[in-house]
């Protein structure tokens, strides 16, 4: 289901900004549109988590659909309709987090606690393997026969992932929510969630910021196509290593050696703006994030499965939707010069460089 899921997502999900941009959408009203889409993905994350009690993880993934299938109708006839870009915003956060939340909350159930590196490195891998091409074939598709085409072959292949879930089975997952348990988690874990402020802010300047760059200077569709599936072959290479490594080795000493390389690298995409440059960088980009991501998300795991999953990881969409919202709004402020945001997704990495090493058994004890 993750797999096809993710191929949808990897041709259409990078051209949405873009689509918006040839709609004649300003850049401030693309940018406000994510602000208010993760907006609501943060005030519907509490909702989802109290529905999950009341009708089970996988009825929610099937009430998820209808969201997505009105959002990708409003989106293939948004040229020749009148509806508010920011309607569709809400839209579109509803049905991202209907979908992240039961995601999450299974894969924390059932990965396995004693290597969850290389299970963290698996739910990211095969995604991938599948994927790489996916923001490849998008861009021709879109520059051959439009943006139309494209919305409707992502269609497909959602409804094609959404049928297994009308038959699979999934074992009932019981959980209680405590809103002062999730409070708690702040205080226990201040490390973890100020880095997710901080992780959050690149992984979308990465995902959202950059390809938006790579369009403005370029005015070519396909390279941002190109640019997405670089970025996705450079990470799914070295995904499944660094999974292994992550159960073997210093976690801490992954991240922080990493973070180094990224912030490197988001400096040299801040000094060179030409296409070839552009293309090695996204490639840089996509190995040095993984070594970060892969022992930064099991320790991620690690924690929901140790604490109230459920609590957890509707908790955490507060960090996640505060960095989100801090890029767009400084994409609204720096909209003449969005290289300032390269700068900012390069030192928010500081603070990874400054954790102390400790023991991968006693990390999560400390963190």
């Amino acid at each position: 289901m993750n797999s096809i899921e993710g191929l949808g997502w990897s041709m259409v999900g990078i051209f949405i900004p873009i689509y918006l941009l040839t709609l004649g959408f300003s850049l401030q009203q693309v940018f406000t549109y994510y602000i208010i889409q993760n907006t609501v993905i943060l005030l519907t994350s509490f909702l989802v988590v109290y529905l999950g009690r009341i009708i089970s993880i996988r009825k929610i993934l099937i009430v998820r659909f209808p969201f997505l299938l009105i959002f990708l109708t409003i989106l293939y006839n948004l040229q020749s309709i009148d509806f508010p870009i920011y309607l569709l915003a809400i839209i579109d956060g509803i049905q991202l987090m209907l979908y992240w939340f039961p995601l999450h909350i299974l894969f924390a159930q059932f990965a396995d606690k004693k290597n969850l590196g290389s299970s963290t490195s698996k739910l990211f891998a095969i995604p991938q393997f599948v994927t790489m091409f996916g923001p490849l074939a998008g861009g021709l598709i879109t520059v051959t026969w439009g943006f139309k085409v494209l919305f409707i072959i992502a269609t497909v292949l959602f409804f094609i992932a959404y049928i297994p879930i009308l038959y699979t089975k999934i074992l009932p997952i019981k959980y209680n929510f405590v809103f002062q348990e999730g409070l708690d988690l702040y205080t226990k874990y201040k490390k973890y969630f100020y880095s997710e402020i901080c992780n959050n802010i690149g992984e979308e300047v990465e995902g959202v910021i950059w390809p938006i760059f790579v369009y403005l200077s370029l005015i070519n569709i396909t390279a941002v196509g190109i640019v997405g599936s670089l970025l996705a072959v450079s990470s799914s290479v070295f995904t499944l290593i660094v999974g292994r490594l992550a159960d073997k080795k210093n976690k801490i000493k992954l991240i922080k050696t990493s973070a180094i390389f990224i912030m490197v690298v988001w400096f040299l995409r801040f000094i060179f703006d030409n296409e070839i440059a552009f293309y090695i960088l996204t490639i840089l980009s996509g190995m040095v994030f993984v070594v970060l991501s892969v022992p930064y998300y099991s320790i991620f795991y690690q924690i929901a499965q140790k604490e109230k999953a459920a609590v957890f990881f509707a908790f955490r969409e507060i960090p996640v939707a505060i960095a989100r919202i801090i890029v767009f709004t400084m994409g609204i402020l720096f909209v003449a010069n969005l290289k300032i945001l390269f700068l900012l997704a390069g030192l928010v990495y500081l603070l990874f460089i400054f954790w102390k090493n400790q023991n991968n058994n006693e990390l999560v004890k400390q963190i």
